[in-house]
C-alpha cells in the first residue's frame, strides 16, 4: 500500500469560486509537495479542474440531497477509502460543514474550515482563503492573489474566424451573462454598450454564456459562439486574456479576467451584497447601482475608456 500522504480539498463551485480558490490550491500544493491532492467539486467543473496543475485528481460531488441515504453512504465510503490525512474545506458551506460533522466519528483527519459568519473585508474571498490556510499552518504566498492563467487556452483561431485577430488591434470583450438564478445581477444594456463603443471606433466582441442562448438582437460588433454552443470556459479565458478590456456582471468569467490581470469593468447591484468576491485588484473598475438596471450607459462607457487607458492615463 502506498504511504503517500493524501489530501482532500473541498471546493464545489460555482465557477467563480474555483477561480478565486486557485491561489489557495497553489499554496496547498506547495505545502504538501509529495502528497496526492484530490479536489472535490461539482460535475460541470470537473473537466476543467482536471487540467489544474495544483491537484492530482478530481472527485465529483453529485449534490445528492441528504435524505438519499444510499448516495450519502456511498460518499461516506469513498471518503473513508481515500484515507485522507488532511482536509481543507475551502467551500465553507452548510453542506461541507455537514460532511465534517458526519465523518468526525471515524477518526476524521485534520480538517481546516472557517465559520460561515467569519468577518469579511475588502480582500474578498481570496483573503478569507489566506486567513484559513495561515490558521492551518500553511505558508501563504498565492492565496490572496489568485492568478489562474492555466485556465486560458489559445483562442486565436476562434477569434480569427470571427474576424477579430488580436494582432490587428485591441478589442473590448462584453460578458452580459450571470447565473439565471440571479436576474438582479444582470445589467440589461449591453447591446447599447456595444453600439456606443463601435460608434467610437472600437472593436467589440460579445460572448454569451450558457443561459444566453437566445441573446437578443441589437449587438454591434461580433457575437461569438462556438458553432451553436456557448464558448467553453478555457477558450473564454483565452479570449479574455487577449482583450484590451472586459466588461461584465458579477460572474465567474469576469472575476477570471480580473485575476488574470486584464483591465476589467465589474457591474454590481449595490443592494446585493456589498462584499466584493475578488477583492481589490489593479485594473478593476467597479460600478454599482440599485437596481442595477438604473446604472447609466454613459458611466459604463466612461469606465471602459478609463480601463483601457490604464492608471497612467495613456
Amino acid at each position: 500500500m502506498s504511504t503517500t500522504e493524501r489530501v482532500l480539498v473541498l471546493k464545489l463551485g460555482a465557477f467563480g469560486d474555483l477561480v478565486l480558490a486557485d491561489g489557495a490550491l497553489q499554496d496547498i500544493r506547495a505545502h504538501h509537495p509529495r502528497a496526492h491532492v484530490t479536489l472535490l467539486t461539482r460535475a460541470p467543473y470537473a473537466a476543467l479542474m482536471r487540467e489544474c496543475p495544483w491537484v492530482d485528481a478530481v472527485a465529483v460531488d453529485d449534490n445528492a440531497p441528504r435524505w438519499r441515504l444510499g448516495a450519502m453512504l456511498a460518499w461516506r465510503r469513498r471518503f473513508l477509502d481515500g484515507r485522507y490525512a488532511r482536509v481543507y474545506d475551502l467551500q465553507n458551506s452548510r453542506r461541507t460543514a455537514f460532511y465534517r460533522r458526519w465523518l468526525a466519528g471515524d477518526s476524521a483527519p485534520h480538517w481546516s474550515a472557517m465559520a460561515r459568519n467569519a468577518p469579511r473585508d475588502d480582500g474578498g474571498v481570496p483573503a478569507l482563503h489566506a486567513r484559513q490556510l495561515a490558521d492551518a499552518g500553511v505558508r501563504v504566498r498565492d492565496a490572496a492573489r489568485p492568478t489562474p492563467t492555466w485556465m486560458a487556452s489559445d483562442a486565436t483561431a476562434l477569434l480569427q474566424r470571427a474576424g477579430l485577430d488580436p494582432a490587428t488591434g485591441p478589442f473590448v470583450l462584453l460578458l452580459p451573462g450571470a447565473s439565471a438564478r440571479n436576474p438582479h445581477k444582470r445589467w440589461p444594456r449591453f447591446a447599447e454598450l456595444s453600439q456606443a463603443l463601435v460608434a467610437e471606433g472600437g472593436r467589440v466582441v460579445t460572448v454569451p454564456g450558457p443561459d444566453e442562448a437566445d441573446l437578443g438582437p441589437g449587438y454591434a460588433g461580433c457575437v461569438l459562439r462556438d458553432g451553436a454552443r456557448a464558448v467553453d470556459l478555457r477558450r473564454l479565458a483565452g479570449i479574455a486574456r487577449a482583450a484590451a478590456c472586459v466588461v461584465g456582471n458579477d460572474s465567474g468569467p469576469l472575476h477570471l479576467a480580473t485575476c488574470m490581470g486584464v483591465p476589467s469593468v465589474l457591474l454590481l447591484d449595490d443592494a446585493n451584497p456589498s462584499f466584493h468576491a475578488s477583492g481589490e485588484r489593479e485594473g478593476l473598475h467597479r460600478l454599482g447601482a440599485s437596481p442595477l438596471a438604473s446604472l447609466p450607459l454613459a458611466e459604463v462607457v466612461a469606465a471602459v475608456r478609463a480601463a483601457i487607458r490604464g492608471p497612467g492615463g495613456r
